[in-house]
């Protein structure tokens, strides 16, 4: 961590050092030193044999002189010790010498900014209680009246800028004007209504969006619901269309084998009358081929005498 070096007037450096305090004493005196500063420089002071001296006021002492720990300059430079510095991007302190410390305020009086040390001084000082103080900024030069070099702290309504208390008696003369501080108030108040406003809105736009999405849900439930139980319905008529083609099927096949059972039996049938035909045309045979006329009407007349004799059966024989 850097340390103000070289600045003998800066109350929280050490006078022998110039450095900022290490372990703070006070001498009877009434003068702060680092403890080891003041020791060397006694030390020395004996060293050589003469007097012990406050290397500030040079006031002797007859023995070396007790040291008392000074608390609160060692809390305040402990509290120093513990400030962030200044990043490249932040506003710097104007009065701070070797490290720059964050600046929490600017004035726009001074024109300069400062960090909570050195800002103390307008909050503790009458010199200070008239200086405006504004968030540290680090163009100071747009707080200020171009023209006039004054703080703008001014609000011109017909104009709606800001404007400085000459430019209210010249130009600005006749103009409706307020306050800037109280201006930015009274904007600051409607804003917040309008924040409030807008923040309900984003509530109620909310409900209804989460509205939607609770309807949708129930949407998409209720249609894999659908799903499910058309695909249920569908199943079940799928398994019941494949039971009943199974039935249709057995009832085919069983019509089937019975009327091929009937046509068997009735081909069996028509070969019991071929083969019955057969054997009367064999009789006939000799029959046609004799040349007796006697034994001709013997037999024709005896072939004659059978039921079925030169008969076919009356079935037709494409009837099934």
């Amino acid at each position: 961590m850097a340390e103000l070096v070289s600045d003998a007037q800066n109350p929280l450096n050490c006078p022998i050092c110039l450095n900022l305090f290490k372990n703070p004493v006070t001498t009877a005196c009434g003068h702060s030193f680092c403890t080891d500063c003041i020791k060397g420089c006694w030390d020395r002071d004996a060293s050589l044999r003469r007097a012990y001296s406050c290397p500030t006021c040079r006031k002797t002492f007859n023995r070396r002189p007790d040291l008392s720990r000074s608390t609160v300059l060692a809390e305040i430079v402990e509290g120093m010790k513990q400030e962030v510095p200044a990043k490249p991007e932040d506003v710097t302190c104007d009065s701070c010498k070797g490290r720059k410390l964050k600046a929490v305020k600017s004035c726009l009086f001074c024109m300069a900014s400062y960090c909570p040390t050195h800002i103390q001084p307008h909050y503790e000082s009458e010199a200070f209680k008239k200086h405006k103080l504004v968030d540290a900024s680090s163009d100071l030069q747009q707080q200020i009246c171009p023209q006039h070099h004054k703080a703008l702290e001014i609000y011109c309504y017909n104009d709606q800028r800001c404007i400085c208390v000459v430019c209210m008696g010249t130009q600005h003369s006749g103009h409706r004007t307020v306050s800037a501080a109280a201006e930015m108030a009274k904007k600051q108040e409607e804003l917040k209504i309008q924040k409030r406003d807008h923040i309900q809105e984003i509530t109620d736009i909310d409900k209804k969006i989460q509205a939607f999405r609770k309807a949708g849900d129930s949407h998409e439930r209720s249609a894999w619901a659908s799903v499910e139980h058309s695909e249920r319905i569908f199943g079940e008529l799928v398994r019941s269309v494949q039971k009943r083609r199974a039935e249709v099927r057995e009832l085919i096949r069983a019509q089937e084998k019975k009327e091929i059972a009937q046509i068997n039996d009735h081909i069996q049938q028509l070969e019991r009358e071929i083969a019955n035909l057969q054997k009367e045309n064999e009789k006939l045979e000799p029959i046609l081929h004799t040349e007796d006329h006697i034994h001709f009407f013997q037999n024709f007349s005896s072939s004659q005498s059978g039921p079925d004799a030169f008969t076919t059966s009356p079935r037709d024989v494409n009837d099934p």
